[in-house]
C-alpha cells in the first residue's frame, strides 16, 4: 500500500524594499520551492518531486504589516497557500502525477542499440 504524499514549502530567500514610505524592509518577493515526498527516504519505495518559483508580494498594509524580523515559517506560508496563479492545490496535483510516473512510468530512455 503506498504512503501519503507530504507537501512543503521551502523559502530559499526573500527579497526587501529597504523603505516603503513609514515602513523598513518590506519583503516584495518571495523564492520557494514546493516539496513532495513519500515514502522513508533511503528506502525502497521512496520518491520525491518538486517545483520552484516566486512569489511578488506588493501593496504592504501597514495596519497588518509584520517587521521583517519578526516573520515566521508560518507567516510565510501563510502567503504561499494563497497564491493564485498557480495555486497550492495545482502544484500539489502536478508534484504528485510526477511521482505517479516515477512510481508507473511510460517512457524510458535506453541505450543507443550501436
Amino acid at each position: 500500500m503506498a504512503t501519503e504524499i507530504k507537501y512543503e514549502w521551502i523559502v530559499s530567500q526573500m527579497n526587501c524594499q529597504i523603505k516603503e514610505g513609514e515602513l523598513t524592509n518590506v519583503v516584495n518577493m518571495v523564492h520557494w520551492r514546493r516539496t513532495a515526498t513519500q515514502g522513508v527516504e533511503g528506502e525502497e519505495g521512496y520518491y520525491f518531486a518538486d517545483v520552484y518559483g516566486a512569489l511578488p508580494i506588493t501593496n504592504p498594509d501597514p495596519e497588518d504589516f509584520i517587521p521583517y524580523e519578526q516573520l515566521t515559517k508560518v507567516d510565510v506560508d501563510g502567503w504561499l497557500n494563497e497564491m493564485t496563479e498557480p495555486t497550492p492545490q495545482e502544484l500539489d496535483e502536478n508534484l504528485a502525477a510526477n511521482i505517479e510516473l516515477q512510481i508507473n512510468p511510460v517512457e524510458e530512455t535506453l541505450p543507443l542499440p550501436f
